[in-house]
């Protein structure tokens, strides 16, 4: 899908001009006359980036600013101010007001679009962090749209000046910032990308390198190094260079770079775009940790805190592929509480739950750290032995059976502890014989060989074909 444009201006002259140097590059672009037009517009269709006059009339751009950043259907947009070439001065108020970037009305068309593309895949980044990539009209998944805590306390940045001479300068620009905490070197002091690592840990960073004529190179080349790591750490880079040609800011942009300040270091604006990137990091470190969380609680059953049948079934079937590239053995056993609606009858499905949560806490704390336990469903649990044969698995879960037997669920004061009992069917998967299915399909049939047989106890079901010394299905009464 194209990258969606929305151009705010109340001047026709002004906002046809802007369009019309989009128009080749392939956007979605949309124009609005007043706040009031731009807003009834993005009720039905939500840009990805906003272009908006610094001219604005009524409400003036900074009273724009602050209403779209108040609309939750608008925290990600990327926003533009487009100034003129004479209003330059007053970047810095724009960015901590909510603009995302300022450019001048007469910036050339390679680094206008240049900056378009970097601040879209920062935006895209987000949007595939949410789960949704369809340029926003679907509502972020459940707990990925929360807004976050701005960053609190001095942001670090790590200063990567082009010599000595610049790195002075920094630093007494920088000394009477509050908000950052900076680390200033040289380029000669960083021969290697890993040094530049090495200066921090893998948590998210920001990174500001002076551009000199002569260094375009190896300051680019660190870049792209830094974004082409296999495990990258979260990084936002602003150069810093004075009156560069287009081409080397385009570049810049295109090679990673976040922010490109071409007017040389202004410390009131770097702290402005510094505290955004900082957020924008906070932004994407929530919504990663949300995305986390999400997986985890996608394979993972609430009540039991065991993982589940969607986790299980496929490390099963890489269980099974393993051991048949190393000949190796192992056992598949499903447990099954044994009349376990009468518990829930008689004693409620409090006690029920309570009954599920005590058994998977002591089958857990019973297990060795290689075994695999998951819930398959209702009362039924799924236990897989790596390197196990018939002999330790009818061991070890007679075991299993004994240890249920003798804990007891405590209930509450009014009523007594309830005794459970559990039968155990055990299959044994060797050379990758059987898939996943068949071998709980097989584990299943020894399950209800051992209900049948009385319950409490455990049914071993073999298959004559690899296992010789075991005929039929054998029980063992634990």
């Amino acid at each position: 899908m194209p990258g969606r444009i929305l151009i705010v201006d109340d001047d026709v002259t002004r906002r046809i001009t802007l369009a019309a140097r989009l128009s080749g590059a392939f956007y979605d672009i949309r124009i609005a006359g007043s706040d009031e037009e731009a807003f009834a517009l993005m009720q039905q269709w939500k840009p990805g980036v906003i272009l908006v006059s610094d001219q604005l009339s009524a409400p003036t751009v900074r009273d724009f600013l602050q209403r779209i950043r108040q609309d939750s259907r608008c925290s990600d947009t990327i926003i533009f101010v487009v100034t003129a070439a004479w209003a330059q001065t007053n970047r810095a108020e724009l960015l901590s007001q909510g603009a995302d970037d300022v450019i001048p009305r007469s910036e050339p068309d390679e680094v206008f679009h240049a900056r378009l593309r970097s601040h879209e895949r920062a935006r895209a980044m987000v949007e595939a962090l949410q789960l949704r990539g369809d340029g926003g009209d679907t509502p972020p998944m459940p707990g990925f749209s929360d807004a976050t805590m701005d960053f609190t306390g001095r942001i670090p940045v790590t200063m990567v000046a082009s010599d000595a001479g610049m790195a002075e300068a920094w630093k007494t620009a920088m000394s009477a910032s509050r908000r950052i905490h900076h680390d200033i070197v040289t380029l000669d002091q960083i021969t290697r990308t890993e040094e530049l690592r090495d200066t921090q840990d893998d948590t998210p960073r920001l990174l500001v390198m002076g551009l000199q004529a002569g260094n375009e190179s190896r300051v680019f080349r660190i870049i792209a190094e830094l974004r082409s790591q296999r495990h990258p750490p979260e990084t936002e880079v602003v150069l810093i260079a004075q009156d560069p040609s287009p081409r080397c800011v385009s570049q810049g942009y295109d090679i990673g770079a976040s922010e490109v300040m071409t007017n040389g270091l202004d410390a009131e604006e770097l702290n402005a775009r510094l505290i955004n990137l900082q957020r924008r990091l906070e932004r994407r470190r929530c919504l990663r940790s949300a995305l986390a969380d999400g997986l985890r609680a996608s394979v993972i059953d609430p009540l039991t805190g065991l993982y589940n049948r969607r986790f299980a079934l496929p490390r099963l079937n890489q269980l099974a592929a393993n051991a048949g590239k190393a000949a190796g053995s192992f056992a598949v056993c499903i447990a099954d509480i044994d009349h376990f609606k009468a518990v829930n009858d008689r004693h409620g499905h409090l006690a029920g739950d309570t009954a599920l949560q005590c058994l998977a806490g002591v089958l857990r704390d019973n297990l060795r750290p290689c075994d695999l336990l998951a819930r398959l469903g209702g009362e039924e649990f799924l236990i897989m032995l790596p390197e196990t044969g018939p002999n330790e698995s009818l061991y070890i879960a007679s075991q299993l059976c004994e240890i249920v037997r003798c804990s007891p669920v405590p209930l509450d004061t009014q009523r007594p502890p309830l005794n459970l009992t559990v039968s155990i069917g055990v299959t044994i998967g060797q050379l990758g014989q059987r898939s996943a299915e068949e071998l709980l399909t097989d584990a299943d049939s020894a399950l209800y060989t051992a209900k049948r047989n009385g319950r409490d106890q455990v049914a071993l079901h073999a298959r004559t074909s690899y296992l010789s010394e075991i005929s039929g299905e054998m029980r063992l009464s634990s």
